[in-house]
């Protein structure tokens, strides 16, 4: 399939116009009288879609959405909460975790053919410009195209030489006015103070939460930038999406983030963002990493199983009987969960990674392996806590015993705003 993909990429337009064409009601603003159901009744062929949250969805690109005889990927379209209308259209025209890296040569032909299908949409050449990079993360070319009815925005980020050339996305964000596409900034970053105010709790059942925006990874392998996109626009600065974090993290859409590799990228932008970083079990993670086999090894002894070395420890660490001797104990819940009520309690959610595939999940079994997730709140009086992952709807609130999740739990980060 991605073969097939990069292939069609490359020979940039496609020549009929699909019937499934949204170009004219863009063009014209008729876009923005439609729901999304009117839409996908009239104008779409078999479209089949994943909700990402209560007002958007992420369309696949398979489903027969063309625009201006160009090819893409996703389609992420939200509609405003009051009326059901169209308020934004998000189209991935390349992004590497989707499709894979590319050369320069190909990413600059994409680019171009892009360039020139939007000129002659919309009938007027896209005027350049450069995007602030305290707005969105990365280095940014961008072109604006506008009329009376119609703001569109196409942002290309690449960086290195010809020799060491690195594609990293085309994204192309379409709406009624400027507003409506260009996300928050550094700027926009809610204060530190009134995040409580966004604290949930029901008194009655004694859970208490905070609500996310969600985010879709998609198939890609971005569950840290689409975790830690989620709390940048929780915290008003939606202009640093997933694909941007990628790209500072050197995200793999197959392989994924190494977490320290992701700690370097946010400590070198947290001063940027007004954001500071905190790992919430030691002061690097070299030492929580030696601290978690200790642990694990102590436990393996005294019930006699095998031990683990910082060479074997991913295969070895994932007894359920020892991590729970080690970790799950209630002297250690106790301890892992104190920070835990202190975050949420001032409206700051967690970014907890975790390994996957050892303990129960409310929605069945994972995959083995790394995955980092968001812990969004608690239960104190019936010991648990409320967790979130990046994958849509019905990920936004499930819930783990705090003896599993403490013993699943690698490492704990807080985001949290610095003024």
């Amino acid at each position: 399939m991605k073969g097939f993909r990069l292939a069609t990429l490359l020979c940039g337009l496609i020549s009929p116009t699909f019937a499934g064409d949204i170009a004219d009601i863009i063009k014209s603003g008729d876009i923005w009288e439609k729901t999304y159901k009117e839409l996908s009744g009239r104008e779409f062929s078999d479209v089949s879609y994943d909700r990402i949250d209560a007002d958007t969805i992420r369309i696949s690109r398979d489903s027969g959405i063309r625009l201006a005889e160009l090819d893409f990927g996703e389609t992420v379209i939200t509609w405003k909460p009051d009326n059901g209308t169209t308020q934004s259209v998000v189209i991935m025209v390349y992004n590497k975790g989707d499709d894979f890296p590319i050369d320069r040569d190909a990413y600059m032909k994409i680019l171009k053919e892009t360039i020139g299908a939007l000129n002659e949409m919309m009938m007027t050449k896209g005027k350049a410009r450069q995007a602030a990079k305290k707005d969105t993360g990365v280095s940014l070319k961008t072109w604006i195209w506008e009329n009376e009815n119609t703001f569109l925005r196409l942002d290309a980020s690449y960086s290195g030489s010809k020799k060491h050339f690195a594609s990293e996305f085309i994204r192309l964000k379409i709406g009624q006015d400027k507003d409506s596409v260009v996300g928050g900034g550094a700027d926009d970053s809610v204060k530190r103070n009134d995040l409580k105010s966004k604290v949930q709790r029901d008194e009655e059942s004694g859970d208490v939460w905070l609500s996310l925006p969600m985010i879709d990874q998609g198939d890609k392998g971005y569950c840290v930038p689409a975790t830690v996109a989620r709390v940048f626009a929780y915290y008003g600065m939606t202009g640093v999406d997933q694909h941007a974090l990628a790209q500072l993290c050197d995200s793999s859409g197959e392989g994924g983030t190494m977490i320290a590799d992701m700690q370097v990228a946010l400590e070198s932008i947290s001063r940027k963002f007004h954001i500071r970083l905190q790992l919430l079990e030691g002061k690097d993670i070299t030492s929580v990493f030696m601290d978690y086999i200790a642990d694990y090894n102590k436990a393996a002894k005294r019930l006699r199983k095998t031990q683990a070395t910082p060479m074997d420890w991913i295969e070895v660490c994932r007894d359920k009987q020892v991590l729970l001797a080690a970790r799950g104990n209630k002297r250690y819940v106790k301890k892992w969960f104190a920070p835990i009520k202190k975050s949420i309690d001032a409206g700051v959610p967690i970014l907890w990674s975790v390994e996957l595939g050892i303990f129960p999940e409310e929605d069945g079994d994972q995959p083995d392996g790394g995955h980092m997730r968001l812990i969004v709140g608690y239960n104190e009086e019936n010991g648990t806590i409320f967790y979130s992952d990046s994958w849509g709807e019905g990920h936004e609130k499930k819930t783990m015993k705090m003896n599993f999740a403490a013993a699943m739990t690698r490492y704990r980060y807080i985001l949290r705003p610095s003024r």
